[in-house]
């Protein structure tokens, strides 16, 4: 396995050269532009988009939703778009119209989405670890639409039956075959959520299986675990999700560690002028009112390992403007809100 110092690295995917192979996964709800921007600030080498479906990123359903999901900026490159397809002519639509548009650098598919409501009522995401043919088809289609490069995202089965892991392994290689440039692995079966220990031994089975650089995902929250994985499995990098959500600088301290064996901890007033950014960026993407309400979910999160956080989460809960918003900042994370 290969030493610390070599486990960050850049890594080419397709025609995509990144900088090196620390990845913000997609979050529903969370990577929205705001929280992208502080990751690439830490350092993450490409970030994602909230999953959505191609009805959703079309504007079929809501136009205004479909800005907001597809906003970006200058700095928000290389940008990953991911789509949680069902029928193919919809989804070439879709990539076709990211191409065109140039709102995207890559495009992943979710074929790992265990939600009832997903994988359930709309039978996508990980209903499709089952069909694997059905799966490498879209992969086609999504691959023939355009020259943007695609991904796939999957769990190692929909239960942790032999049966079910090979066909989620199947369905690694047919999108390998068909021209996915990159595996992410999500080292649980769907059956399991997001409960019980990610199996990373999974994560070394298939990078050895497949022809494609794989991406470990799962108990990727600290730097220290991240680092761990990648030096475990043998992995081509590490697509990161929870672990980075109210801490981006897990990004840059991933990187320190790597190269120096430490990383400098975040500092109460570090942590106040990112919650603080970050309210903003919603504030200007979203508006006043919506932008409260997600930091009001957002925020008890930059306050976890704060002195009083209990007494700090009660008022970000409490906040009804952005006066408000300030105040804690200034209060409780110990800054000089600007």
């Amino acid at each position: 396995m290969p030493e610390s110092g070599n486990l960050v690295h850049p890594i080419t995917l397709g025609p995509l050269a990144l900088s090196n192979n620390l990845v913000l996964a997609p979050m529903h709800k969370r990577t929205h532009l705001p929280f992208r921007l502080l990751c690439r600030r830490e350092g993450a080498a490409l970030t994602h988009t909230e999953m959505a479906t191609p009805h959703e990123l079309l504007g079929h359903e809501n136009a205004r939703k479909a800005r907001n999901l597809l906003a970006s900026d200058p700095a928000d490159r290389p940008l990953g778009v991911q789509i949680l397809p069902r029928e193919p002519d919809l989804l070439v639509e879709t990539v076709a119209m990211l191409a065109r548009r140039g709102t995207a650098d890559l495009v992943d598919l979710n074929f790992a989405c265990p939600s009832r409501r997903v994988a359930g009522r709309s039978r996508r995401g990980a209903a499709f670890l089952r069909h694997p043919d059905a799966a490498v088809r879209l992969v086609e289609a999504a691959v023939g639409a355009s020259p943007l490069p695609v991904t796939v995202k999957l769990r190692h089965g929909y239960t942790n039956s032999p049966q079910d892991n090979q066909l989620a392994l199947d369905l690694a290689r047919g999108a390998a075959d068909a021209g996915a440039v990159a595996i992410t692995l999500h080292a649980r079966c769907a059956a399991q959520t997001y409960h019980h220990r990610a199996d990373w031994t999974t994560i070394s089975r298939w990078t050895e299986a497949l022809a494609v650089p794989v991406f470990g995902s799962g108990d990727l929250k600290t730097p220290e675990a991240t680092l761990d994985m990648l030096r475990e499995t043998g992995c081509a990098g590490a697509s990161i999700a929870r672990g980075a959500f109210g801490t981006p600088w897990i990004f840059r301290q991933i990187r320190e560690l790597a190269e120096t064996g430490s990383y400098r901890p975040v500092t109460p007033e570090e942590r106040g002028r990112a919650f603080l950014e970050h309210y903003e960026g919603l504030v200007r993407q979203y508006g006043e009112r919506v932008g409260l309400r997600y930091i009001r979910q957002i925020g008890r999160v930059y306050a976890r390992d704060i002195p009083r956080a209990a007494e700090a989460r009660a008022r970000i809960q409490n906040a009804r403007s952005r006066a408000d918003i300030r105040c804690v900042a200034e209060r409780w994370f110990g800054m000089l809100a600007e």
